[in-house]
């Protein structure tokens, strides 16, 4: 009995330990920006007369400024990787066509947390806390910012292999797609199509 509280206590400790660092509050608005809560990201901002679906982006890289147990520079690759597809995806042009823009941002905070007792929860879990902004000549045309978690649904046991790539690669396509759908379905109604 003792042995089993023992192990309790080294579990809650460590799962504690994952915890303790908390969320860091998010990036403040670009100036003069008004933030409004987002339908798909935690809050966004649009200038009054943006259409995104008229430009041609560039998609600047978003470096990861803090990881806990995530590999940066990898997720910075994946994320790329996930953004250039949803845009392609949509029909949205990217390059250096006129109007152009430029999206750019920071993943503020990359998180990966429950790998050391994923044998006995079966979860591995991912977050990430990010920001960007859409330009073009120097003018701030859309905002967004959020957070995103996510849990690999698996039973207790051994790792698979490339399990947190997986988790980490779905991680990037959500926050992806909760950006697009942001900046192309945002005060759009099922009437306005």
């Amino acid at each position: 009995m003792g042995r089993l509280l023992c192990l309790i206590m080294v579990v809650v400790a460590v799962l504690a330990s994952g915890c303790a660092g908390g969320v860091k509050p998010l990036p403040g608005a670009p100036a003069g920006a008004i933030w409004q809560p987002g339908r798909y990201v935690q809050s966004s901002f649009f200038a009054p007369d943006f259409k995104p679906e008229e430009m041609s982006y560039t998609l600047a890289a978003f470096p990861v400024e803090q990881a806990d147990r995530a590999p940066a520079a990898a997720f910075e690759k994946i994320f790329q990787a996930e953004l250039v597809r949803a845009w392609q995806a949509q029909g949205l042009k990217l390059g250096q066509a006129e109007p152009a823009a430029t999206l750019s941002g920071t993943v503020h905070r990359l998180s990966l947390q429950g790998a050391r007792v994923r044998w006995l929860t079966g979860r591995v879990h991912a977050s990430l806390t990010i920001s960007g902004v859409v330009t073009r000549g120097g003018q701030v045309l859309f905002a967004f910012r959020d957070q995103v978690r996510l849990s690999s649904p698996l039973a207790p046991g051994a790792a698979v292999p490339r399990e947190q790539e997986m988790l980490l690669r779905a991680l990037a396509r959500e926050a992806a797609q909760r950006l697009l759908n942001e900046l192309l379905l945002q005060g759009r109604t099922p009437e306005s199509g």
